[in-house]
């Protein structure tokens, strides 16, 4: 599937990213979804974990729907058919929070993932009524809505609690009421992508057809996070290590410790080894080439194959080297080239990588290419 995003990525940053929704209008290119895809999405899916649920203006306890039996020395479980048909067919919505290694989905995910350079939780939604299984709230992640089946109305409204944080559901300010000026009321139809940043009250509602969509949070880091990952640096300020006795008596100290976290807080030296520490926790689901990568009679591409960086956020840092799967490697003036070329790219071939640095040997480029994928930096793309 071709995604295309009918504005510049410098122009949706500057406008909207963070800031307020956007339609992109049949920006998905050719969606071959189908049921018979989905019923098998949803067939592979682990039904006694958390991530899979059926919502119908609750969670519906799993063991309405769930039940478990021993195969062969195993306990396993499985979907009650029909119950979890008829549940579907009064109005419930089947949910699959974190799917992943499904390659269809997996590729809308890292298309969205490389435009808002974040990490991404991607989670389904099926439902074949009028009837709505969620409450108006807001989300503490931005989220871009990709309609794949059928349509949709998602009904927005300006946020009245300003970018929460995961601990800042709608649930936990029962104080804060729901703004009643209406920003975007609007009906997804295949295709369609709704980006809806965290914050923004939004109310998705199924129109009395069959429907399916994807909901793609992003993960970009926060202050808070950075702030968070400081505290485990603190121990290396003297002041921090002192004992305390009363605030009268600890003035000293507490100013000390503010000069002395104030001065680490600002360092680059220490963001940038935050976006390592963070960089280095992200893992990107990719097919593997069991027949390529893990055959010993293999040691070069052919010119036809199709390469992937495996990162969602490519950072280069300073003391060059990127971190890419939990891989910290360190790059030449070449290799930096050729991460950045495929990162922009999102997938090119071989022969389009060997045309576009055609002043360097293409054996040498191929033999490069071919170790950066067996070191889980680069995929190939099938």
């Amino acid at each position: 599937m071709n995604i295309d995003f009918y504005i510049s990525q410098t122009d949706f940053d500057s406008e909207y990213l963070y800031k307020k929704p956007f339609l992109f209008k049949a920006a998905a290119k050719d969606t071959d979804f189908s049921w018979d895809y989905v019923n098998e999405v949803y067939s592979r899916a682990d039904v006694s974990d958390e991530s899979f649920k059926l919502m119908n203006g609750y969670v519906v306890s799993k063991d309405q729907y769930i039940e478990s039996y021993h195969n062969l020395g195993k306990t396993e479980f499985r979907m009650i058919r029909p119950i979890l048909y008829e549940y579907l067919r009064n109005g419930a919505t089947l949910v699959y929070n974190r799917i992943t290694n499904e390659p269809k989905i997996d590729k809308i995910s890292k298309k969205i993932a490389n435009f808002s350079r974040a990490n991404v939780i991607t989670s389904g939604y099926a439902a074949f009524s009028s009837k709505s299984s969620y409450k108006s709230h807001w989300d503490t992640r931005d989220v871009f809505a990709v309609q794949l089946i059928g349509r949709k109305r998602w009904i927005l409204k300006a946020p009245n609690f300003e970018l929460p944080l995961y601990m800042q559901q709608t649930k936990n300010f029962q104080d804060i009421k729901e703004p009643e000026e209406v920003y975007m009321d609007v009906i997804l139809e295949a295709g369609d992508i709704l980006y809806v940043p965290r914050g923004w009250w939004h109310n998705p509602l199924p129109i009395g057809e069959e429907t399916f969509h994807l909901a793609i949070g992003t993960f970009a880091p926060t202050g808070f996070e950075y702030m968070s990952w400081l505290l485990n640096q603190t121990p290396d300020i003297l002041g921090c290590r002192r004992n305390l006795k009363s605030f009268e008596n600890d003035e000293s100290t507490l100013q000390e410790i503010s000069e002395d976290y104030s001065k680490i807080l600002n360092d680059k030296s220490y963001y940038d080894s935050f976006l390592t520490n963070y960089i280095g926790n992200q893992r990107l689901p990719t097919q593997l080439s069991l027949d390529v990568l893990g055959n010993g009679n293999v040691n070069i591409f052919t010119v036809d194959t199709k390469l992937v960086v495996n990162a969602n956020l490519l950072h280069f840092f300073e003391d060059n080297y990127v971190v890419i799967n939990g891989n910290k490697i360190t790059i030449d003036d070449i290799s930096g080239k050729l991460l950045r070329f495929l990162f922009n790219e999102s997938v090119a071939s071989i022969k389009d990588i060997l045309c576009e640095f055609n002043n360097y040997d293409k054996e040498v480029l191929n033999v490069l290419l071919f170790n950066l994928a067996l070191n889980d930096i680069i995929s190939v793309e099938k």
